[in-house]
């Protein structure tokens, strides 16, 4: 295979692809230490960025490049580290289709609340690595006893998984908005937007939202909790299940 279609010379390939395997680890480095490093670093930051000089100071390495060694690529680093989150995903053994996708659902948005930057990263990156791959095959294995075309079974699972993801993303994002603007707690915001609520209460405007916010009801927990949402998204999928069967 010539250098033009070998996937591991492709700038940005998947460190999967990559041939020869990491060097011998030393009392400071390896690949697993590295990985590690990268991800305290992210969950330390606001959006999950994580630059190699970073990780480097953490593991007390002085220079950045000696990383590279060890996970080939900024991308590849960012491979290894998506899919250590996905080992932190439990998928039921197979039996319920619904309760191995409700398990799914829930063990990925547990990960993502713990890692909020990978509902980010997993969007960036194709999803081969080991552990990744791993939990898709035990949700697939969990969808073999429907009489569902091979499309429609990853479908079902990319649902779940792209709810917890997006739920994930928002979180991410919201949190980095709040402290960009300095208003971490629900009652800081509140506080903020009363003078423009109150202006555009007395102007008629917008009734309904009006009406909404100023109902103290509205802080109770909402019908749309993540655990909520899935179980509404199982029920659509265990419709389309008895239609295709």
């Amino acid at each position: 295979m010539s250098s033009s279609t070998d996937p591991s010379q492709v700038p940005g390939g998947l460190v999967w692809f990559d041939e020869p395997p990491p060097p011998r680890a030393t009392e400071q480095l390896s690949r697993e230490k590295v990985v590690a490093a990268a991800i305290a670093v992210a969950d330390a930051e606001l959006r999950g960025d994580v630059t190699m000089r970073a990780v480097a100071a953490r593991l007390g390495v002085r220079s950045p490049m000696a990383l590279y060694r060890y996970v080939g690529s900024k991308d590849g680093l960012v491979d290894l580290m998506v899919d250590e989150v996905y080992g932190e995903i439990d998928v039921p053994p197979a039996g319920d289709w619904r309760e191995c996708l409700h398990g799914l659902g829930c063990s990925t948005w547990d990960a993502v609340r713990r890692h909020p930057w990978f509902a980010r990263l997993a969007f960036s990156r194709p999803p081969l690595g080991p552990h990744a791959l791993a939990t898709y095959d035990a949700a697939l294995a969990g969808l073999a006893g429907l009489r569902l075309d091979a499309a429609t079974r990853m479908g079902f699972i990319d649902t779940v998984l792209g709810q917890a993801l997006a739920s994930g993303l928002a979180l991410l994002e919201e949190r980095a908005m709040r402290e960009r603007v300095g208003l971490l707690t629900d009652e800081q915001l509140g506080a903020a937007a009363r003078p423009y609520l109150e202006r555009i209460t007395a102007e008629g405007r917008y009734p309904h939202f009006i009406a909404w916010a100023n109902d103290p009801g509205r802080f109770q927990q909402p019908p749309n909790s993540f655990e909520q949402v899935l179980q509404w998204l199982l029920d659509g999928l265990a419709r389309l299940a008895d239609d295709r069967a």
